[in-house]
């Protein structure tokens, strides 16, 4: 099966182009997609679809549309699945155009890290050409859309300026220049589209343009939020005015170098991983969002030995080379643990103790977790943060019911959380919910 939402929706099996029915069955399949192989009960269905004023037969209009996308997916209920009192649509990897957009998106980012700009370009060429039109276009005004869409249409913009930054570092700042002047009249709060088109100009020669776009972005930024250019732009400038050579040479992005294939400082120091590049890209895409304040969850399952561990940290060393701050907590199997034993581990890496609880029922609980979370927006404000909670198999409830609390703030946050744990974790599925992906590793 071919999914796409990267435009209006539309669903492919080979080359034949399924009908997907009204604007309510359209829209269930839809929802079904953003939630690919979740279990999402009839009343959060009823609620994500008709709001607060379903009709009275809203259970028979749900129960028409399963039937009616039943009959035209391939594989029917075993495609589109009843458990217990909830559905699920099965969706393979790589299935969804979303999907494909952000493996290559993270595989491109990747190539541009590792200075192969070439590689990084036609992947993520290949990527914005998944991109038919505004995403989830068809539903626009739906409210179970407006968050992904805003999500996907920042990865649109941000993939577009990793392609760039690739072009740049290939030398074609003249084709360049026209498609930049264009991306800044539409985006023209975005500094590093600005710095891209300076470059561009002043490499095709045009010195002068190019200082005049930096006047242009400074009357910009300052009209409209009444703040000068930031430290990137403002030293671009000055490079331009001395003709500094690095800028005919070097690419936009510096890699440090590599020596004989050595490992990256990380918490462990571990040998370089290995198989693992596809769930490496997408946690590094999930880091570059982090970094820049849209946080992040991913939650990665698996038995023991399957590299979870090992896999956050990689992640974990990439973030402490690009400024971030890693804070580390795990279960404990041994018994005894005070509750919340994760939480204190990571809150003391970061130098603070864990609030406690002042009672314990519900409110207190509330206000307890809703403390913890206002740390973290403050901690993640002064410095980027990455939380790896590890072995959550063995941590008690509360812990687990905390970053699920957590997870709903992340959003807007610069902080990337890596949830993990084994198969038989606690509420593992319902934190899975909250997470951007969720991975399941095998040995």
């Amino acid at each position: 099966m071919d999914y796409r939402i990267l435009g209006p929706l539309e669903a492919l099996d080979g080359e034949r182009s399924i009908p997907l029915g009204g604007p309510r069955q359209r829209a269930l399949l839809a929802l079904l997609l953003l939630h690919g192989n979740e279990t999402l009960t009839r009343d959060v269905i009823v609620d994500e679809l008709w709001g607060d004023r379903p009709p009275p037969t809203v259970a028979k209009v749900l129960q028409n549309c399963v039937s009616a996308l039943r009959k035209e997916l391939p594989g029917g209920t075993e495609t589109l699945r009843t458990v217990g009192g909830a559905y699920a649509l099965n969706l393979a990897p790589d299935e969804l155009d979303r999907d494909r957009f952000e493996r290559l998106l993270g595989e491109g980012r990747a190539a541009l890290v590792a200075g192969d700009n070439r590689d990084a370009a036609e992947r993520l060429r290949n990527a914005l050409a998944l991109w038919r039109g505004s995403p989830l276009s068809d539903f626009a005004y739906e409210r179970f859309a407006q968050d992904e869409i805003g999500r996907l249409e920042e990865l649109h913009i941000a993939a577009l300026e990793e392609r760039i930054e690739a072009d740049l570092a290939l030398g074609r700042h003249d084709e360049l220049v026209p498609e930049l002047e264009a991306l800044v009249a539409r985006h023209g709060l975005r500094e590093r589209l600005r710095w891209q088109l300076m470059l561009a100009l002043y490499r095709a020669g045009r010195q002068a343009e190019a200082l005049e776009a930096y006047r242009h972005a400074r009357r910009t930024l300052t009209s409209e939020l009444g703040i000068e250019p930031g430290r990137t732009l403002q030293e671009l400038e000055r490079a331009i005015l001395a003709q500094d050579p690095a800028l005919d040479v070097l690419p936009p992005r510096q890699v440090a170098p590599q020596v004989g294939g050595s490992a990256q400082p990380g918490r462990l120091a571990a040998s370089p991983l290995v198989g693992r590049d596809e769930e490496l890209s997408l946690l590094e895409a999930g880091l570059d969002d982090a970094l820049t304040g849209r946080g992040r969850l991913f939650v990665v399952v698996g038995d023991a030995g399957s590299g979870k561990t090992r896999l956050a940290d990689e992640v974990a060393s990439r973030a402490k080379q690009r400024g971030g701050r890693i804070l580390w907590g795990r279960g404990w199997h041994g018994g005894g643990a005070p509750a919340y034993w994760p939480w204190r581990q990571a809150m003391r890496d970061a130098g603070r103790s864990l609030p406690e609880p002042e009672a314990d029922d519900d409110a207190a609980r509330f206000r307890f977790f809703e403390a913890v979370t206002e740390t973290l927006r403050a901690e993640a404000a002064e410095q980027p943060l990455v939380l790896v909670f590890d072995d959550l198999q063995a941590a008690d409830e509360d812990s687990l019911l905390l970053l699920e609390f957590v997870a709903s703030e992340l959003p807007e946050m610069a902080a990337l959380v890596l949830a993990l744990g084994r198969p038989e974790t606690t509420r593992i599925e319902d934190l899975g919910r909250h997470a951007t992906r969720m991975m399941r590793l095998e040995g």
